[in-house]
């Protein structure tokens, strides 16, 4: 199956002159997005910018393979600890005239997975705030009109960012693409329905067994993209199927997606925002505790954090377990859907309860 690179291949030569911007366009100006543009663009909104095709020949690769989408300008890259806060995007101006703002998902960084999941508590959360703020600087910076889009978290951005811009930016956004992008609480929900004009520019994009982009619901229509992978794997957009300047669909979404969607909401609907946040800050402090930064620290080393999940102080242990028996729909402290195996590994940890012994 073809996918993005292969589009690139074949319409590498073609200008947004001939042929207006398409889904598939959108989603390379969002993986673009994740490289690493810091100390390359500036991020003064009015600086002139330089090319994909200049930004390549000096720092990326192969000067022979090139391809000109335009300027960029600028790019922001920001990680606040203290506030919880990652955020990153970058504009792409158009020969159009128009001007593509791309949000950046959520990369490797700890702080970044623990700003998803206060997206369960809070709206908006940092960086939704960074992200209207940003978006409204750079339309009211450009008299073209602006394309919205992000991957994963930055998705979500796009879409709240829309939503919440000034009513003068709002009215120059033509089209908004969240691909795999998680949804949001219901009070947004409801705000956003009664703004229908832009709902309608609202598109997500999920491949066929979506996990990230079911975490709530969503704004707009939904398309269903087939993907070569499985699981959690379909969120690599890199694995999406297309054909020509389209992605291949289909119907509806897996039930095994529809399933964690509604087990998911009835989870997070039984639980305060208190135990929300308790849940957070222990899971949080589990994976810092061996000074991991990222995701990738975790990975790299699972023993590690097995390890301090045996050393963690019985509240945290307490906490972690409520929520996780909560989400697996375990009410007893011992449960058959456990194995014996897991039985035992939880036992040790004192997530759950061994039998008492009589005497």
């Amino acid at each position: 199956m073809t996918n993005i690179f292969d589009y690139l291949k074949w319409r590498g030569d073609i200008t947004f002159e001939s042929h207006p911007l398409n889904e598939v366009d959108s989603l390379i100006f969002v993986e673009l997005c994740y490289a690493s543009f810091d100390k390359i663009v500036s991020s003064d909104v009015n600086d002139k910018g330089r090319t994909i095709e200049e930004i390549y020949d000096t720092h990326f690769g192969d000067p022979d393979k090139k391809i000109n989408f335009g300027a960029i300008i600028p790019t922001v890259n920001e990680i606040d600890h203290s506030e919880e806060k990652q955020f990153s995007a970058i504009c792409f101006d158009l020969p159009t005239g128009a001007t593509y703002v791309a949000f950046r998902g959520t990369d490797d960084n700890l702080i970044s997975w623990k700003e998803d999941l206060n997206m369960a508590l809070f709206t908006p959360i940092p960086s939704q705030r960074v992200a209207v703020e940003y978006l409204n600087k750079i339309g009211h910076s450009r008299t073209g009109r602006l394309y919205l889009g992000g991957h994963s978290k930055g998705g979500n951005l796009a879409v709240y960012s829309a939503f919440m811009a000034d009513k003068e930016i709002q009215s120059k956004i033509v089209s908004v693409h969240s691909f795999d992008g998680p949804g949001f609480r219901q009070e947004f929900i409801k705000k956003a329905h009664a703004n229908p004009v832009m709902e309608r520019k609202i598109t997500n994009f999920l491949p066929d067994s979506s996990i990230v982009g079911s975490i709530f619901d969503t704004v707009g229509r939904r398309i269903y993209v087939k993907s070569s992978a499985k699981g959690i794997y379909q969120h690599d957009a890199f694995n999406w199927h297309l054909e020509r300047k389209n992605f291949i669909t289909v119907p509806n979404l897996a039930k095994s997606s529809v399933q964690f969607h509604n087990s998911l909401e009835q989870w997070v609907a039984g639980l305060s925002d208190a135990e929300k946040k308790d849940f957070i800050e222990a899971f949080y402090k589990l994976c810092t505790v061996n000074d991991s930064g990222t995701l990738t620290d975790i990975v790299s080393n699972k023993f590690k954090f097995i390890g301090a999940l045996f050393k963690a102080d019985e509240q945290s242990k307490k906490t972690i377990w409520k929520t996780v028996k909560g989400a697996l729909g375990l009410k007893s402290k011992k449960s058959s859907k456990l194995s014996a195996k897991e039985e035992k590994v939880l036992k040790k940890v004192h997530l759950i309860e061994a039998p008492s012994q009589k005497s």
